[in-house]
């Protein structure tokens, strides 16, 4: 009986030693992949409540954004210029800012805090597809998804102001494509 009970503690911690072992070696992989990222170009699906809207975007470290929708209501656009988040509607030359701080986003494009929070945490999900984290500051939740095989990032989800759930989809993910700066620019009303 001692030695079942022997054999059983081997067992599990064997698996617990091998299980620590693997997540320490794709969060290294992980961080290893996003310190060597200089820009992500890409195109999304984002889903908002039931409204589903496209476009294409460009994340450039640390901290700029670019992203325009596929939608010919507002002609929306969303620009970061490393201290601001404007979102603006091209059709009726309409700008609202937003520190870039108190939004979400800020998770992402600030790349030091991202693997300071992935040194410093624990995936809540981890298998062959998919690695997620959950960010909870500043009563502000996010989860952010990296692809399990490459470590590229796969999108995130989040809660909006209106408290509405919202999905981001990465799709034809490509990275370190040399961007220009001036795309990162927030135009004035009168240059819309």
């Amino acid at each position: 009986m001692k030695i079942k009970y022997l054999l059983f503690i081997k067992i599990i911690l064997t698996c617990f030693i091998s299980s620590s072992f693997v997540h320490a070696e794709i969060k290294d992989k992980l961080i290893k992949k996003i310190q060597d990222t200089q820009t992500l170009v890409f195109e999304f699906k984002q889903k908002i409540a039931d409204k589903i809207e496209t476009g294409n975007c460009i994340i450039k470290y640390p901290k700029l954004l670019r992203c325009d929708y596929n939608d010919k209501k507002y002609q929306k656009r969303l620009i970061s210029n490393g201290r601001t988040l404007a979102i603006i509607q091209r059709r009726y030359k309409k700008i609202f800012y937003y520190s870039l701080k108190t939004t979400p986003l800020y998770f992402i494009l600030d790349k030091e805090y991202l693997i300071d929070f992935l040194n410093k945490n624990e995936p809540t999900l981890l298998d062959n597809n998919l690695i997620k984290y959950e960010i909870s500051e500043k009563n502000k939740k996010f989860n952010i998804f990296f692809d399990g095989n490459s470590q590229n990032l796969k999108g995130w989800s989040t809660e909006d102001i209106y408290k509405n759930n919202v999905e981001f989809l990465i799709i034809n993910l490509k990275t370190n494509i040399p961007t220009n700066n001036k795309l990162f620019n927030i135009p004035s009303k009168e240059k819309l």
